[in-house]
Formats: C-alpha cells, sequence, structure tokens
C-alpha cells in the first residue's frame, strides 16, 4: 500500500505531469541551456506579471521558524511561494538543488493543488500524491532544463 507524503489531490499521470512542466518552462522562458551560465532570475520575476509572488524570507527567520523542517513553502490562497532567501538567490543563478525546490513549489501552484478533506476507503496511489506530483514536476523540468536526472527517494518510518 502506497504512503501518502502530502495531500491526496486528483490522480495525474507522469505524462501529464511531463507535459505541464515543460510548458511552464516555455511560457516564462526557461529555456535549455548547455553549459554553466545558467540564470532564472528573469523567469521567475515573471511570476508577479501573473499575480504569483516569490517570497524570500531571510535565512535566520526562516530557520528559527521552521527549524529547517522545510525548504520551501506553497500557499494556494495568496499564491505565494516562500523559501529561504538562499534557495531563492541559488535558483536565480541555476543552482540545482535549489531550482529543484523552487520549481517543486511551482508544481503545486501550477497542478493546483488546494487542501481539500477527503475521505475514501480505497487507498491512495502515487499518482494521487501532491508531494509526489511536485517532485515529479521539478523533475521533468530540470530535466527539460539540462540538468541530469537525480531521481532520489527517502522513505522514512
Amino acid at each position: 500500500m502506497y504512503q501518502l507524503r502530502g495531500q491526496r489531490v486528483e490522480a495525474l499521470s507522469e505524462e501529464h505531469i511531463r507535459r505541464t512542466a515543460m510548458s511552464f518552462c516555455n511560457f516564462f522562458g526557461m529555456k535549455p541551456t548547455k553549459g554553466r551560465n545558467k540564470r532564472y532570475d528573469k523567469s521567475l520575476e515573471k511570476l508577479s506579471s501573473y499575480g504569483i509572488t516569490i517570497n524570500p524570507v531571510d535565512d535566520a527567520e526562516w530557520s528559527a521558524a521552521l527549524h529547517g523542517l522545510i525548504s520551501g513553502h506553497y500557499d494556494p490562497q495568496s499564491a505565494t511561494i516562500s523559501v529561504p532567501e538562499h534557495i531563492y538567490l541559488e535558483a536565480c543563478a541555476g543552482d540545482r538543488i535549489a531550482l529543484s525546490v523552487v520549481l517543486h513549489e511551482i508544481g503545486h501552484m501550477v497542478l493546483g493543488h488546494q487542501p481539500l478533506m477527503h475521505f475514501s476507503s480505497v487507498p491512495a496511489t502515487e499518482n494521487e500524491d501532491a508531494e509526489w506530483q511536485a517532485d515529479a514536476f521539478a523533475e521533468h523540468a530540470l530535466k527539460f532544463l539540462g540538468y541530469d536526472s537525480m531521481q532520489l527517494s527517502f522513505e522514512f518510518y
């Protein structure tokens, strides 16, 4: 039986998520590039034109409030993505890990994840897990942008 890591959401196929990630990248001018001169600050700043806020939070403030438990957060009510400031700056500069965090949170937004109450006698599947979907979105976007795939999975019990 699959163990949800996040909220249960509408099941989406990996192919749907891949196409959505590629469309997002194209729309916001995030193009595949070779080499190390990848910059994404202009693409991320363009989100504000559509009412989406990226909120870089002071690193010390983030750490004090969240004790390193999470690397980012998406609030669907305000369309705000909050990340520690260093993550935002590193993502703008093309750092793969930091960009993965930001794209993961963007994935929650683009895939329409909303907190919903849900009861089902049928166990959830991986394709219904908001965290799996956001991870898949980030990985497909990164692969489209020319980053090596780094599909890692850690299970904690």
